[in-house]
């Protein structure tokens, strides 16, 4: 036997653990006495023991005798490549064909195959390129597995990227388009207005209009109103979203506002019960009125919808202050919604209503005007008992 120095090991594989599985307990003292002067070494005569030291220690590399009785070391490295196949196998023999060496390197995947007796030099040096070869593997599989998650980040940012980009295109879409409505809306809606004061004229000339009539044409007067801002407020946003001023609004105001107007329109159809329970402190919130107008109208009118099949057609609003937030929650006894529906209702044109009866835009536009306003909006909805739509906006 040679004697080796320390420089003849790799530093940083002097910490490597190493088994040896001989039956000959004189070959195996030998090989442990040479070896665990740099590295970690166990030791069995039996190689039955081999799972179980494998598994209670981090093995790197494995030497086996091939002529063992009751398992081959060919056959034991075979299993061990199974369960383990990141650990180093050399294969020692004294008396074996080229058959035994073919099979340990096609089914034991072994590193190397050296005869007995062998030279401790060599040993050491086949040791040091197994365990070489064992770190550029693991190096490898760290840089796949690098690679993989930077793989999937990447195509993540791209769905991400591509969805903000799909969504762009949407509301660019929705944008011409309702640039032309308004463009269709202004003509007709010149000549309702026309038409309505001719009206007005008429019957104020006539001294026993009924008040209900009265009541009724004022509620048609705010009702133009309302769309003269729409028109003018979508108007100015395309041209310019700095000529149009903010100002202080108030959500019970609004909320007021749409309940009677909402009341007054179900009166001569089925009635619906709404309730309201609003704080009279809340703040006002700095923005455009007729935002929050839509926001709240698009909610109550998807409230309604929802009760109008319902034996109890009743729809709660009640408004608060929490923390630094202002929250209004609208609250109805309608159909509700499927569990499988409750992620995809502010999706742009998904709905759940019969043809005819909706775009799919109203609560995707609501969510965005919400949002605009650094808000929040949430849903919780059992179905066929009702649901909940939370609102809350920043002070």
């Amino acid at each position: 036997m040679v004697d080796l120095t320390p420089r003849d090991i790799d530093i940083d594989q002097r910490t490597a653990n190493i088994l040896i599985v001989d039956d000959e307990e004189l070959t195996l003292n030998s090989l442990r006495m040479i070896l665990e002067r740099y590295f970690t070494v166990f030791t069995t005569l039996d190689p039955t023991e081999v799972a179980l030291i494998i598994e209670n220690n981090d093995i790197d590399l494995l030497i086996s005798d091939e002529m063992m009785p009751g398992m081959r070391g060919c056959e034991l490295v075979e299993k061990i490549h199974n369960e383990h196949p990141d650990i180093t196998k050399i294969i020692l023999s004294g008396n074996s064909d080229k058959k035994d060496i073919v099979r340990a390197v096609n089914k034991g995947h072994i590193f190397s195959f050296l005869f007995k007796p062998v030279d401790a030099s060599q040993l050491i040096q086949v040791i040091n390129q197994g365990l070489e070869h064992k770190k550029m593997k693991e190096k490898i599989k760290l840089q796949n597995l690098v690679l993989e998650r930077t793989n999937e980040t990447l195509i993540q940012d791209v769905l991400k990227k591509s969805s903000k980009i799909n969504e762009m295109e949407k509301f660019y879409e929705i944008g011409k388009f309702s640039a032309s409505i308004v463009h269709n809306l202004n003509s007709p809606l010149q000549t309702l207005i026309t038409g309505y004061q001719l009206l007005e004229d008429e019957i104020n000339k006539n001294s026993d209009i009924q008040p209900q009539i009265k009541t009724i044409m004022q509620l048609i007067d705010e009702s133009f109103i309302k769309m003269e801002e729409m028109i003018r407020s979508i108007t100015l946003t395309a041209k310019d979203a700095n000529l149009v001023k903010n100002i202080p609004v108030s959500l019970n105001d609004v909320i007021i506002t749409l309940v009677d107007k909402f009341t007054f329109k179900l009166k001569y159809s089925d009635k619906i019960n709404f309730y309201t329970d609003l704080d009279g402190s809340l703040p006002n919130i700095l923005g455009i009125r007729v935002h929050f107008d839509q926001i709240f109208s698009n909610l109550i009118k998807n409230a309604i919808d929802a009760v109008s099949d319902s034996e109890e057609r009743s729809i709660s609003i009640k408004s608060f202050s929490k923390n630094d937030r202002i929250c209004t929650i609208i609250e109805d006894t309608g159909c509700g919604i499927s569990e499988k529906y409750i992620n995809k209702i502010f999706e742009t044109g998904f709905t759940t209503k019969e043809f005819g009866k909706g775009s799919g835009l109203g609560l995707m536009i609501t969510k965005q005007m919400v949002n605009s306003y650094k808000g929040e909006i949430s849903v919780m909805s059992e179905l066929g008992k009702g649901s909940s739509f939370l609102i809350c906006f920043p002070k």
